[in-house]
């Protein structure tokens, strides 16, 4: 299986944003009690503004996104979505090894924050060598080197 990245465009808003909706509604649910659509919204609009997003796109579809940010001294993987119709194939997998390789390459550690609730994405960060480095009300902090 092919996968390739690309920016996002303008013509990706929707869809990005109903990918959003798919991927976090009923984990932000369990999380925190309730959904808000106006604060998911700005929240997914302050991403949006960023001009990081970087669709994942397998056998010509879009099947997820991520953004990753370069922080003082090391890089920050802000988000990594993948539609339901694309999980468990291990193209998240794929996507965080190349972004671990870059991390490795720059010679600064790779972070990201998971949710308490987002037991599965926790495992799958640590079979990928990462290690919780900081807890939060609501989030784990991670990362590998």
């Amino acid at each position: 299986m092919t996968i390739h990245t690309r920016p996002a465009s303008n013509s990706d808003y929707d869809w990005l944003y109903a990918l959003n909706q798919e991927v976090y509604q009923d984990l932000i649910t369990l999380e925190f009690g309730y959904w808000d659509v106006e604060e998911e919204l700005a929240l997914f609009q302050d991403a949006w503004q960023s001009h990081n997003i970087n669709l994942i796109i397998v056998a010509g579809e879009r099947a997820g996104m991520f953004i990753l940010e370069t922080r003082d001294n090391y890089l920050w993987l802000s988000e990594i979505q993948i539609t339901a119709m694309y999980q468990d194939r291990g193209i998240g997998s794929k996507i965080i090894q190349q972004l671990i390789a870059k991390s490795r390459q720059q010679k600064t550690p790779l972070r990201l924050r998971v949710l308490h609730a987002n037991h599965r994405a926790y495992q799958l960060y640590q079979r990928l060598g990462f290690r919780r480095i900081d807890s939060a009300k609501h989030h784990h902090v991670m990362q590998v080197t």
